[in-house]
């Protein structure tokens, strides 16, 4: 729809291509056609000529300076380096953790901070709460006193419940599923 609205649109990329002097000679022709008869894309064809024409010959105007002998050997060198294998090295302990400290330490390195200090706090608020004295240990444990009576509470508990020869004497129920409505009618029943 918008290409029939706004013919001129189609040509837009063209213009820049012919303008730049990239455009195929098959395409040419019917461009220039265009531009013969359009206003409007003549006025934007000049436009991008201005810009272009400059940035044109850009490789002349720089053909006079030479890199130095340092920029020269530099670039050699990284060339040569990228030409060697690097997964011999991949997996030296150094360059693991190099990589690591690079990548996720580096760049975060005020959250993994706070985060220790949180730690560090943690830590000293566990150790000084914790009792380490043996003195409590011994404490803890209950003394002789204290089994006696609760035997004693034991043995008194089991008269007020009575034997527990009667109450293994009776086999539990078996439970079996029923529907709802099977069960409702059980508990009303009962």
């Amino acid at each position: 729809m918008k290409w029939s609205w706004n013919p001129c649109r189609r040509n837009r990329e063209s213009l820049c291509l012919l303008a730049s002097g990239l455009l195929p000679e098959a395409d040419r022709a019917s461009i220039e056609n265009h531009l013969a008869q359009c206003v409007n894309c003549r006025c934007y064809y000049n436009e991008i000529k201005a810009v272009t024409a400059p940035l044109a010959g850009w490789e002349k105007h720089f053909a006079h300076i030479e890199p130095g002998m340092a920029v020269q050997m530099r670039l050699a060198k990284t060339i040569q380096s990228s030409a060697r294998p690097k997964f011999i090295h991949l997996f030296a302990p150094r360059i693991i953790l190099f990589d690591f400290w690079r990548h996720l330490i580096w760049p975060s390195r005020r959250i993994w901070a706070g985060l220790a200090a949180v730690w560090i706090v943690i830590l000293a608020a566990n150790f000084s709460m914790r009792d380490r004295s043996p003195v409590v240990a011994m404490k803890s444990a209950p003394t002789e006193e204290i089994i006696m009576a609760w035997r004693q509470q034991e043995r008194l508990l089991t008269e007020l419940m009575g034997s527990d020869e009667t109450r293994a004497a009776q086999p539990p129920k078996p439970v079996s599923p029923q529907p709802r409505s099977g069960r409702r009618f059980e508990t009303t029943a009962v």
